[in-house]
């Protein structure tokens, strides 16, 4: 069996057995598996999870009392996320909310 067919695999039989509502033991049991096994997959599908998700970065938002003291508000300057040296995204001020909505629900099931 390939690799990402076993991964295909474990990863139907963990999510059967979250769904089954019983112990690791009882489960591993009535499919005829060991435990170690299962706790072998289980912890190896987590550590391929988290690597494969990338590092949330936060960054602070200026307040809008900040943004108007300083005249950003009044002038006609874009919001600029990098988010690498290829992709980067300018929002103007005058941008609808309606727009910006379907662009992050978009960047979001997409991303």
């Amino acid at each position: 069996m390939k690799k990402d067919e076993k991964l295909i695999l474990w990863t139907e039989r963990l999510q059967a057995f979250q769904a089954s509502g019983q112990t690791c033991r009882e489960w591993c049991r009535e499919h005829q598996i060991p435990v170690s096994t299962m706790t072998y997959w289980n912890r190896r599908l987590r550590t391929l999870e988290s690597e494969s998700q990338p590092e949330l970065v936060f960054a602070k938002m200026p307040t809008e009392q900040e943004l108007s003291t300083r005249g950003a508000i009044t002038e006609n300057i874009p919001l600029r996320i990098f988010i690498t040296d290829s992709i980067r995204i300018e929002i103007m001020p005058d941008c609808p909310p309606e727009l910006l909505h379907v662009f992050v629900r978009s960047l979001k099931e997409h991303a």
